[in-house]
């Protein structure tokens, strides 16, 4: 037992004294046991290139998430017609988005530029737990979107989601979103370490570290089972599970509306190429949907499976993994500007909307309801998402 306890020890001891490389991956896995107080610090200090820093869209991303969002939410608010169960779920989504762009976005930037952890131990915890609680609402968000779509069209004759219940569902998602991302509050940390000559701080994981005896070889290995658990957990049922699911989906309704044709044997030929046309644009916006979800998605989920299955936490990152954890965070959330432009930006009234909201067109409101002022036809142009 002695000799465990003493080799255990001379394992974590050696996890905190290793070169410059050990040190960028101290930052992604446990705090110091030893006092460094009297050792200079190896580590390298962050200087990005002026490329990297360029290449850095969430700004760009944050500026348009910010506006289409906040346009989302004020067309849905406005109109009263508007307030339809797919809308609900929009505007949720871009609640979402927007949550990522206030919490998240930036704070990769930040963190990219700066030596070390600078933001505080609070934000330490916030930025992760609101991170996670915004991807879990997103995800789930979308996968109802889906499912809607789905009942309302292989279904459509059946009785349609109703509002109220569309607000039961949102409250649902945002109840697990809270339940799923609580963790963080807890196993997420600010750490500090002091050296002889700079003090290091980080924002990382801290939880339980486990340590085994091969039986046979009699070597120690240092594993964190929870972690593991809790990560893969959040990979495999909040990304591919979805893309799954969201894919069976979009696939049964495309083939359903390919395959339906419109009631009654004389059906003008305008009617045909209308139905046609608007057939073909739910087909390009659901496959962008898509697509753009799984694409953004995907470097982000394998970095956190191949972070949480190494075979031993101890064993130090490549080199390549740095900037490859940095494709893949703004991948991610870019996606979060990307997803309100798709579901807003295929609709031409919704569109004139936006126009309208920034002064470039008129617009006034009768009864509850966005409208363009009447036409001389005797028309009118209502806004809406669909």
């Amino acid at each position: 037992m002695t000799e465990l306890v003493s080799e255990t020890a001379a394992v974590l001891t050696e996890l905190v004294n290793e070169t410059a490389a050990a040190s960028q991956w101290s930052r992604n896995s446990s705090p110091a046991w030893d006092d460094l107080s009297q050792v200079p610090y190896p580590g390298l200090r962050v200087s990005l290139p002026w490329w990297e820093v360029c290449l850095n869209i969430n700004i760009y991303s944050s500026i348009i998430n910010v506006y289409v969002c906040l346009v989302c939410r004020y067309v849905v608010w406005r109109n009263k017609k508007l307030q339809t169960p797919t809308n609900f779920y929009i505007v949720n989504l871009a609640v979402s988005d927007l949550m990522v762009t206030c919490f998240c976005s930036w704070v990769h930037l930040v963190d990219s530029l700066s030596e070390g952890w600078v933001l505080g131990a609070f934000f330490c915890k916030f930025n992760s737990f609101s991170q996670v609680l915004a991807l879990v609402s997103t995800i789930l968000t979308l996968t109802l979107i889906a499912c809607d779509r789905f009942f309302g069209v292989v279904f459509a004759m059946k009785a349609r989601l109703t509002v109220r219940r569309a607000n039961v569902y949102i409250t649902c998602i945002w109840i697990c979103s809270l339940v799923i991302s609580s963790p963080l509050l807890v196993f997420r940390q600010q750490i500090t370490r002091d050296w002889l000559d700079h003090r290091e701080i980080w924002c990382a994981d801290t939880w339980p570290v486990v340590v085994t005896r091969d039986p046979v070889t009699h070597a120690l290995s240092v594993t964190r089972p929870s972690c593991t658990a809790y990560y893969t957990f959040v990979s495999v049922v909040l990304y591919f599970l979805p893309v799954v699911v969201m894919t069976g989906a979009y696939s049964i309704i495309v083939f359903k509306m390919k395959y339906t044709r419109i009631p009654g044997e004389h059906v003008a030929a305008d009617a045909r190429t209308q139905d046609t046309i608007k057939k073909k644009k739910i087909v390009v916006m659901l496959v962008t949907i898509l697509s753009t979800f799984t694409v953004c998605w995907l470097p982000y989920q394998v970095a956190i499976l191949y972070t949480t299955h190494r075979p031993n936490i101890n064993t130090k990152l490549p080199v390549w993994y740095q900037h490859y954890q940095f494709f893949a965070v703004v991948m991610a959330h870019a996606n979060s500007a990307v997803n309100p432009i798709i579901y807003t930006g295929f609709s031409d009234n919704f569109k004139k909307g936006a126009r309208a909201i920034l002064g470039f067109d008129k617009i006034q409101t009768y009864n509850g309801t966005l409208q363009k002022p009447t036409r001389l036809d005797g028309s009118n142009l209502q806004i809406s998402f669909r």
